[in-house]
């Protein structure tokens, strides 16, 4: 028999006794020496089982929280120890040690044999670093006690506020650390990014409901609160009529370029629904290859229309919807059709482009479409000197797609933070219908995050 089968054999050995019972009784039960069964009991003491007494005395297993020994295939045993590195290098001092504690125990009982050296086969990647103030040992220790918190947020746009919130979960993402919590100040279910929680101090007092009954409807107002391809937008003015009667079906994911046409359609005011299609699955089915056989979002169907591209569809948008005002009149829109083009076919590839640290040469420039991207910077900068809207006097989609891309892009770092992008990016951003769009994308992602697996 293994070591392992046998360190389990002697672990339902104690389970079946309610009283201590001796070395020589345990020994001769398993079929090894009075020594063996010594080295055994250590072995299995240092691995976590809570086993009571000692030579001469007698042993017994008392109550205590043990994993058993238990068969491993190659292909677990890689999983165990991917995850342990993961865990390692992407949580918090307490759960690196106890991760690599837990694979130590585990290689100590595998089959002569089989225990493994560490390995560096299977690599896990640097985390995207950010310093935490509040220490993620005591959010784990307010869920795991069940206690309030007290803690000083700042939000994305720095705006700071003092909260008690009921700890839910805690969610380990690769580029942030995100607490799922109860706000008393809200009095709704709210995320805290980790790295935002700029202090935090566990209190005596507990929540009124247990933490189960909050992660159930926590997970409810999940599914209940921002879901599910149903249509959502205010409705549109009672005089539309034809085409724009048709329903809009918006195919996006709240990590892409749909944002702008989310905010479009806030625009517009007119009914609509969301079809979520997630990267690597549902977005190359099939049946939404059908859709943009290029296999990416947004979309939209219109009634028997399919447009693709954020500003084909922001352009069709406009004129299917003319009653939302923003296009100017056919005759008008010169300035129009240019700037909205000009983000779509010059500013977006210059700042792809540059983001990766890439830019044509001087040599190539007249290659590519934009040229180069201090062009493009320069050109755009010109253009909204002094200007509120690209396009004349009224705000216009155009603006809703140059005004999405100069914001991602400063905020990103991609694109230079000058006074001539600043002033038009802050003329837009708190727009009602943007912020609606907004408030909707980030509860899709939050549901898209913590969706079961």
């Amino acid at each position: 028999m293994s070591r392992a089968g046998r360190l389990f054999e002697l672990l339902q050995l104690l389970r079946g006794r309610r009283r201590p019972v001796s070395g020589a009784e345990l020994a001769r039960a398993a079929g090894v020496s009075l020594r063996t069964l010594y080295r055994d009991i250590a072995a299995l003491q240092a691995m976590g089982a809570e086993i009571g007494g000692e030579p001469g005395v007698g042993y017994v297993l008392r109550p205590g929280f043990l994993l058993p020994p238990l068969m491993f295939s190659e292909e677990e045993i890689e999983a165990l120890e991917l995850g342990a590195k993961w865990v390692a290098q992407r949580t918090d001092d307490g759960l690196s040690r106890a991760a690599q504690s837990a694979m130590a125990k585990i290689s100590a009982v595998l089959p002569q044999g089989r225990s493994r050296a560490p390995d560096d086969a299977l690599i896990v990647g640097p985390p995207w670093s950010r310093a935490h103030v509040a220490e993620l040992k005591l959010l784990r220790r307010a869920l795991r006690e069940e206690r309030k918190l007290a803690i000083s947020y700042a939000d994305g746009k720095g705006a700071r506020t003092k909260r008690v919130v009921w700890p839910v979960a805690l969610g380990f993402f690769e580029s942030a650390r995100v607490l799922v919590a109860w706000c008393e100040l809200r009095g709704d279910f709210r995320h805290f990014r980790a790295d935002r929680i700029e202090a935090a101090e566990m209190l005596e007092e507990r929540p009124p409901r247990r933490r189960q009954t909050l992660q159930k409807e926590w997970r409810r107002s999940m599914l209940t609160e921002s879901d599910s391809v149903t249509a959502y937008g205010r409705v549109a003015p009672s005089t539309t009529k034809g085409n724009s009667m048709s329903k809009i079906v918006f195919y996006t994911n709240p990590q892409s370029r749909g944002m702008i046409v989310h905010w479009l359609l806030e625009e517009i005011g007119a009914p609509y629904s969301i079809e979520i299609e997630e990267y690597g699955t549902s977005i190359k089915s099939p049946e939404f290859l059908a859709i943009n056989p290029m296999g990416k979002v947004p979309a939209i169907r219109h009634g028997d229309k399919v447009v693709t591209e954020a500003a084909a569809i922001c352009a069709y948008l406009a004129d299917a919807f003319p009653q939302a005002g923003l296009a100017p009149p056919t005759a008008e829109r010169s300035a129009y059709y240019r700037w909205l083009f000009f983000a779509a076919g010059c500013v977006e590839p210059a700042m792809s482009n540059h983001s990766v640290g890439w830019d044509p040469a001087a040599d190539r420039q007249r290659s590519f479409g934009y040229g180069s991207y201090a062009a493009v910077l320069d050109t755009l900068a010109k253009a909204l000197a002094g200007r509120r809207y690209i396009a004349g006097d009224a705000f216009s989609a155009a603006d809703v797609y140059l005004g999405s891309m100069i914001g991602f892009g400063m905020r990103f770092g991609v694109l230079e933070k000058r006074p001539e992008f600043e002033a038009y990016w802050g003329g837009l951003e708190n727009r009602p219908a943007r912020l609606r769009a907004l408030e909707q994308n980030e509860k899709l992602a939050a549901r898209q995050a913590w969706a079961p697996a």
